[in-house]
């Protein structure tokens, strides 16, 4: 019994057990809790064999969502690592925002001073010949490489292969030949 409480305890969890009453409880340290500890499990089992077997499989089920994040967090750390060296100089982004209407601001990648580090300025966009719709407040655009019209910003690659442009907004890499929908209102 000893063994099985400090072995929830080399986990982070706080185990009490009541063999007369046939009741465990599990409680995990949670500083930002109300009482700092949150309830894992307060239960009164039907036989002492039917606890104790809970209590293990409590224990390695654990074990098992911790080895499973552990394997999520480095793949997702190695697909972020595989996106940001396929960044170049020269590769151009999109940002795609607005609330009732649609802005659309295209970035070139000028300077790549780390492997997650990029340095780019926003460059102009041109309208698709045809693409306005028939209201007038809508068209298509594409980027034009090299028109530079902003000041050179640092950014950090994230996850995803893209950059925050803002706390609301990103940018991701643009599909070559694609024309991009713009809208506005008068």
């Amino acid at each position: 019994m000893n063994a099985l409480v400090e072995q929830f305890q080399k986990h982070g969890f706080i185990l009490e057990v009541n063999e007369d009453r046939i009741v465990a409880r599990c409680d995990r340290v949670a500083p930002r809790a109300l009482l700092g500890y949150k309830n894992e499990f307060h239960y009164k089992f039907s036989s002492l064999e039917r606890m104790y077997e809970y209590l293990s499989n409590f224990i390695a089920d654990r074990l098992k969502v911790q080895e499973i994040r552990a394997k999520r967090k480095e793949k997702e750390s190695r697909e972020a690592e595989e996106l940001a060296a396929k960044v170049a100089v020269g590769d151009i982004f999109v940002d795609s925002w607005g609330y009732e209407q649609t802005n659309v601001d295209f970035y070139q990648v000028v300077a790549k001073p780390s492997a997650k580090t990029i340095i780019v300025r926003e460059i102009a966009c041109e309208r698709e010949e045809g693409s306005e719709m028939s209201h007038g407040m809508a068209d298509n655009v594409h980027p034009v490489r090299d028109a530079f019209i902003g000041k050179e910003m640092k950014k950090r690659i994230d996850k995803y292969g893209g950059f925050k442009t803002s706390s609301f907004s990103c940018a991701r890499p643009v599909d070559e030949g694609r024309s991009y929908y713009r809208s506005w209102y008068a």
